[in-house]
C-alpha cells in the first residue's frame, strides 16, 4: 500500500482519482492452486474474463493467487515464475489486451535481473534496473542517484515480493489516470547514451529510495513474516 499512492487499503481500489473520472471500487482475490501453466492461464482469462464484464464500481482491479506456480524463493521456483508470467503477458498483448487491463506480477523472491529482457521493458514487471538511476536523476533525485548502491537499487525489488507469486490485473483507464501529469511518458535518458520511452518516473524513484532507506533486513524480516502467514 505504501509502494502505490493509489491503494489505501486491501479491500477498496483506484483511491484519489475521482477527479479524473475513475470511481474507487472493490478489490476482487482470485485464486488457482493448480501448478500447470496451462491452469493458470484459464485462471488468468477467467479473471479478464469477469472484468470485462463487470462495473467498476463492483470489481476495481483483481488479485489473482497462483501459489503453486514458481512456489517458493529457490532458483528454480523463480525462474518458473519468470517464465509463467512472461507467458501470461505476451497472451495478453497478443490479444491486444494491453489496451485495455495493465499487469503488476509478484513473486517471494522476485528478481528484476531474473526477468526477460533484463534491459528492456518487460510488460508487468518493475523497470530494468539500469534505468534506476536515470528516472531518480529526472525526478530531481540526483544526490540519490549517486549515493546509492547497486545493493540499495536491487532493494527495489521488495515491491514485488509477495508471499505467493500473483497478478494484479489493472484497469487501463485506472493507470492512465494515474499517470496523468509533465513525467507520465518521457523520453529518458540512460547511463548508455540511450534515449527510452519510460513512465512512472516519480513513483520507481521514490520506491527505489524508500526501500533503499529501509535496508535490507528490514525488508526481510517483513517478508519472512509475511510467508509465514501461510
Amino acid at each position: 500500500m505504501a509502494a502505490c499512492p493509489y491503494t489505501k487499503s486491501a479491500d477498496v481500489a483506484a483511491v484519489g482519482l475521482e477527479s479524473r473520472g475513475v470511481t474507487p471500487g472493490p478489490v476482487a482475490y482470485r485464486y488457482s492452486g493448480s501448478s500447470d501453466a496451462c491452469a493458470a492461464l484459464s485462471s488468468f482469462w477467467t479473471s479478464v474474463c469477469e472484468l470485462l464484464g463487470t462495473p467498476q464500481d463492483t470489481i476495481s482491479t483483481t488479485v489473482l493467487s497462483l501459489p503453486a506456480i514458481g512456489a517458493g524463493t529457490s532458483l528454480e521456483s523463480r525462474d518458473r515464475y519468470a517464465a509463467v508470467s512472461e507467458l501470461i503477458s505476451r497472451e495478453l498483448c497478443l490479444f491486444r489486451g494491453d489496451g485495455v487491463f495493465g499487469l503488476v506480477h509478484f513473486h517471494p523472491a522476485y528478481d528484476r535481473s531474473a526477468v526477460f529482457p533484463v534491459d528492456k521493458p518487460a510488460y508487468g514487471h518493475l523497470p530494468p534496473r539500469s534505468w534506476l538511476r536515470p528516472m531518480m536523476r529526472l525526478n530531481g533525485n540526483s544526490a540519490e542517484a549517486d549515493s546509492l548502491t547497486d545493493g540499495d537499487l536491487a532493494l527495489s525489488d521488495y515491491q514485488r515480493r509477495a508471499p505467493h507469486t500473483a497478478i494484479n490485473i489493472l484497469r487501463v483507464n485506472q493507470l492512465e489516470a494515474a499517470s496523468v501529469g509533465a513525467k507520465s511518458v518521457v523520453d529518458l535518458q540512460l547511463d548508455d547514451g540511450t534515449t527510452e520511452k519510460a513512465s512512472g518516473i516519480t513513483t520507481y524513484s521514490r520506491n527505489a529510495i524508500r526501500l533503499a532507506s529501509q535496508g535490507e533486513d528490514e525488508l526481510r524480516a517483513a517478508l519472512e513474516r509475511e510467508l509465514a502467514m501461510q
